[in-house]
């Protein structure tokens, strides 16, 4: 959906949630795709834990970040989890400049892109 690759989308989803649509983080990051309010709004989301609503826009915020980043899935990977403000600021802007990132992104986009390789 909207062009994102399902198996990029199910990556996310088991490693924010672990399938679980009721999961809410420490963070306050909620439903299987682990959405903030202040990003759910912006997609329309009203009910966070809608398996439809959350996966809905969770798939078009992901979206945002491939067309962000031109399509690098690492990058986006990195804008979903700490932001693009964060990966901005930390001048990254390849795969290569992972190690500028905070340690839980790295382990994110790590075991992600591992699970999307087939490893």
């Amino acid at each position: 959906k909207y062009g994102v690759d399902k198996n990029l989308v199910l990556a996310i989803i088991k490693h924010e949630s672990n399938f679980d649509p009721n999961v809410v983080s420490s963070a306050g990051a909620k439903g299987l795709m682990q959405l903030m309010d202040f990003n759910s709004e912006a997609y329309g989301l009203t009910n966070p834990f809608d398996i439809d609503q959350n996966i809905n826009a969770g798939v078009q915020h992901i979206k945002s970040y491939l067309d962000l980043y031109d399509g690098n899935v690492e990058l986006a990977l990195m804008a979903y989890n700490a932001g693009p403000g964060t990966v901005s600021r930390r001048g990254v802007n390849s795969i290569d400049d992972l190690y500028k990132m905070p340690q839980e992104t790295q382990n994110y986009v790590t075991k992600i892109m591992k699970q999307l390789n087939g490893n």
